[in-house]
């Protein structure tokens, strides 16, 4: 009877996620489906505090067709700063195998500063505070410019990092049913 239960109530959560997952998926997409400029003169009209005028990209016509998700996909997706630029242009110049090192070593100072604060304010284990630096780290690593332009070197040591937490929590649960 317990376990009845139980699967009842895994699949009754189960449900309402994929519900509420459903509810803010379609919201989403219907916001970045309106037209931006009759939204955002509609937001002026009724005195909202936020508006959509951050949104606006520098030097671009927003007619009245244009979409919120078209002025976003503008917006982020633009090279917007010249450190940026430069930094592209004079990681090109530096070799492959030298960037890579580069990568790899700034990726490790940031998972050893996250691993020294752990240890020293936390009562954390070693493995513990090690795996939970390595996805800090990676995390702060996403985030920060790099020699190597473009994403996949973020999304390898993020999947890294996510990879030992779920080994860890896989050997953590075997071990428990082990002993049970």
């Amino acid at each position: 009877m317990v376990i009845r239960a139980k699967i009842l109530w895994t699949v009754l959560s189960l449900v309402s996620l994929i519900a509420i997952i459903s509810v803010f998926y379609t919201g989403f997409r219907k916001i970045l489906s309106l037209p931006f400029r009759q939204t955002n003169d509609r937001l002026h009209e009724q005195g909202f505090p936020l508006t959509l005028d951050f949104l606006i990209p520098a030097g671009r016509y927003i007619d009245e067709t244009i979409t919120v998700k078209e002025i976003l996909h503008y917006r982020l997706h633009k090279p917007s700063k010249r450190f940026h630029l430069f930094l592209s242009k004079v990681s090109e110049s530096i070799p492959v195998k030298y960037r890579v090192t580069a990568t790899t070593v700034f990726y490790l100072f940031w998972t050893l500063l996250f691993m020294v604060f752990f240890r020293i304010f936390t009562w954390m284990r070693y493995t513990t505070a090690l795996f939970i630096s390595f996805l800090f780290g990676a995390t702060v690593y996403f985030f920060m410019p790099d020699f190597i332009m473009g994403k996949i070197d973020d999304s390898i040591f993020l999947g890294w990092a996510l990879s030992l937490l779920g080994l860890r929590w896989w050997m953590k649960r075997k071990s428990v049913k082990d002993t049970q």
